[in-house]
């Protein structure tokens, strides 16, 4: 510790004076705890009195030596060194060292003499210096703290430091300086935090010198979460279409900014918008943008977020007549294959259409000469025009198919004519050669085998009942009949058998699977409709559900395979595109009117019944439609005929295709398809009829 100074002790002469005494002047600052030391020369001896040595702080005096004047003899000279005292309670022999604290003086007395030193300050203070690594944190970082400590005496610390308010620690400093590392929670909000940090020493009664500093810092903000809202799950081209992104920091407070927008499709189309954080942007989507699966991704600062979402099939076509000739554009995103009505006067011509996307098709309409109001209409989109029109009859060709040949019959006749004469030339060589040397082998086994088989029948027939042979031809295969019938008890012989439903008599068109190695690729609809019951029922219902789906397929041909029935709609026989709309409307009318019977009926019929689309492999030979299925169309249809009972179930295609017509719940999941409950089928056929009495209602005004 600092020395006081020297403290010199007047002398005492027998005669009472006191001589003149010079005192050495103490340090200017002293903390608590350091040491005092006392001391003085040319001391004079005396034979009376006492020499005191006190600590004066504001009014508080407190003594620290006291000895008599006799230590010495009379009048000897003799130098003198107080021990040092501690500046603490146990030294001072003080309970508040608070009252030594400030200003302070030694004061040296003997008797009525005395003498001062000069002013001095006692203090408990520590100078705390704290800095950072850097003055802005994001949310988890970690914080690099140092500090220093100076007493006010100018001495390094040797005691502890403690952190409080943003950061709780508690360490040891030694020799004034000490580093310390924590780190911000990851959910702390963002904005400016201070940071105190007290620092002290401690003696054997407590706390002696002390000091309390702090440093300012910041917290960033930051985009921890991101939730992107949309209007619908699914998208329509040409109809409005909201996104909104809130955007929130790590302590889950809303963030403001802009928010930058890409929505991808699958196909490579690009839409780059943006949106206001916490608020919803509308993004128009053209009229041909591709269906499928998109993906809206937001970026805000260095955060992304995606979502999907669906763009439905729209089928959609824009009409123009200038003069004569009908544009018609599909302006949708798929093929468009519906029917348009062309209204000419009081007449209306069909038109089955397929365009494909972006496509225009063009049409001339021909009228008796004069002025008609033409409307033109799918159902959905309509347009109307007057204009003047030349013609015989009321006519609307393609102009597509309008090529030179169209207009030069005699062309075509002479042609057609030329090729016959060749095939007949052909023909006739052809049938020379075959004739020509030896009898054919394959014509002798041919007229061999039909004898035997003649021979073999007449046979058969000599022992066939009187009563049976009216109903027997000449062959061997002489019944198609099952084994129960075919004996020949001719009393209880009847030629048909009542144990059996011939489930084809009556259709004429039908279905068949088989293997099509020459045939087209095509998008066909298919019901499936499984009879859970079959074996068990009666004769009476196995009959009653034939007419019911004999009298419920419409365009579709029926391939019944024991307890399964498929009822497909290709496009070969449908002549049409849409058969999604034509095999769901079928099941609705299989599963209502089987319903009706289960209700009315005691022998209930079990089914279930799915409609799924994909394409097959078709040809058409006559009345039978063979097909074979592509991937899993016919297998799926079948699975989801087996999830339920009694309700007409969808796939995700055909949801899809038929979104506005349908109203629909979800239903069991079959892998990873999911499969829908048609609710309701929703009639559109008003709304033509509606535009009709409107435009009618324009004209007249």
């Amino acid at each position: 510790m600092k020395k006081l100074g020297y403290l010199v002790i007047f002398a005492l002469m027998s005669a009472g004076v006191l001589a003149e005494i010079s005192i050495s002047e103490p340090s200017a600052i002293y903390n608590l705890g350091d040491r005092l030391y006392v001391s003085a020369e040319g001391l004079v001896g005396a034979e009376h009195g006492n020499l005191n040595v006190d600590l004066l702080c504001g009014n508080r005096t407190i003594n620290l030596e006291k000895m008599s004047a006799r230590r010495y003899g009379s009048g000897e000279v003799f130098s003198y060194s107080l021990p040092y005292k501690f500046l603490n309670r146990e030294d001072l022999e003080i309970e508040n060292l608070g009252e030594v604290l400030g200003e302070c003086q030694i004061r040296l007395a003997l008797g009525d003499s005395e003498s001062l030193t000069k002013t001095f300050s006692i203090s408990d203070g520590v100078v705390v210096s704290v800095s950072l690594d850097k003055v802005l944190y994001n949310p988890g970082e970690a914080v690099s703290i140092t500090v220093e400590a100076v007493k006010a005496n100018g001495a390094k610390l040797n005691g502890f430091v403690e952190g409080f308010d943003v950061a709780v620690f508690s360490k040891a400093i030694e020799e004034g300086f000490v580093e310390e590392i924590f780190v911000l929670p990851e959910t702390i909000e963002a904005g400016s935090y201070y940071l105190n940090v007290s620092a002290y020493d401690v003696g054997s009664s407590g706390v002696l010198n002390h000091g309390v500093s702090g440093v300012s810092f910041d917290v960033a903000q930051v985009a921890s979460s991101m939730i992107i809202s949309l209007s619908g799950e699914e998208a329509v081209p040409g109809e409005n279409f909201s996104i909104g992104v809130e955007v929130f920091d790590q302590s889950g407070v809303e963030m403001i900014g802009n928010v930058l927008l890409k929505i991808l499709s699958s196909n490579g189309e690009v839409i780059e918008d943006s949106v206001s954080a916490g608020e919803f942007g509308n993004i128009d989507f053209v009229l041909n943008s591709s269906v499928g699966t998109w993906k809206v991704v937001a970026h805000f600062n260095e955060m992304v977020k995606e979502r999907e979402f669906e763009m439905v099939a729209l089928q959609k076509v824009e009409f123009d007549l200038e003069d004569s000739i009908l544009s018609i554009t599909n302006v949708g995103n798929v093929l468009y294959n519906k029917t348009i009505d062309v209204e000419i006067g009081s007449e209306v011509l069909i038109l089955e259409l397929n365009i494909g996307v972006g496509e225009v098709r063009k049409f001339d309409i021909g009228a008796p000469t004069g002025e008609y109001e033409v409307v033109v209409g799918d159902g959905e989109n309509f347009f109307n025009k007057r204009v003047l029109l030349t013609g015989n009859a009321v006519s609307v060709k393609n102009l597509r198919t309008v090529g030179i040949f169209n207009n030069y019959f005699i062309i075509w006749f002479f042609l057609i004519l030329i090729l016959g004469g060749i095939g007949m030339f052909l023909f006739v060589r052809y049938r020379k050669t075959k004739t020509i040397g030896k009898p054919s082998i394959v014509g002798n086994v041919v007229r061999t085998v039909g004898r035997v088989k003649q021979n073999a029948g007449k046979e058969v027939i000599k022992k066939v009942p009187t009563c049976v042979k009216s109903h027997v031809n000449h062959s061997l295969n002489f019944t198609n009949k099952s084994p129960s019938v075919q004996g020949l008890d001719s009393k209880n012989y009847s030629h048909k058998d009542k144990t059996m439903v011939d489930l084809t008599s009556g259709t004429s068109a039908s279905a068949e699977s088989a293997l099509v190695l020459k045939g087209e690729k095509l998008v066909s609809g298919i019901v499936s409709l499984v009879i859970k019951n079959y074996e068990d029922l009666s004769e009476m219902a196995r009959a009653n559900l034939h007419k019911i789906v004999t009298e419920s397929k419409g365009k579709g041909l029926i391939d019944w395979r024991g307890e399964y029935v498929f009822v497909v709609f290709s496009p070969l026989v449908t002549r049409t595109y849409g058969n999604e709309s034509l095999a769901v409307k079928c099941g609705m009318e299989i599963v209502k009117r089987l319903n009706e019977h289960n209700k009315k009926f005691k022998d209930k019929i079990e089914f279930g019944l799915g409609v799924h689309v994909g394409e097959l492999i078709a040809s058409k030979a006559g009345e039978k439609l063979k097909y074979t299925s592509i991937g899993n169309t016919i297998s799926f249809a079948k699975r989801m005929s087996d999830v339920d009972s009694g309700r007409v179930i969808i796939s995700e295609v055909v949801r899809k295709k038929l979104i506005r017509d349908l109203k629909v719940v979800k239903g069991k999941e079959i892998g990873e398809n999911v499969t829908y409950i048609v609710k309701e089928v929703k009639d559109r056929s008003g709304d033509a009829a509606r535009l009709k009495q409107l435009l009618a209602r324009n004209k007249v005004s």
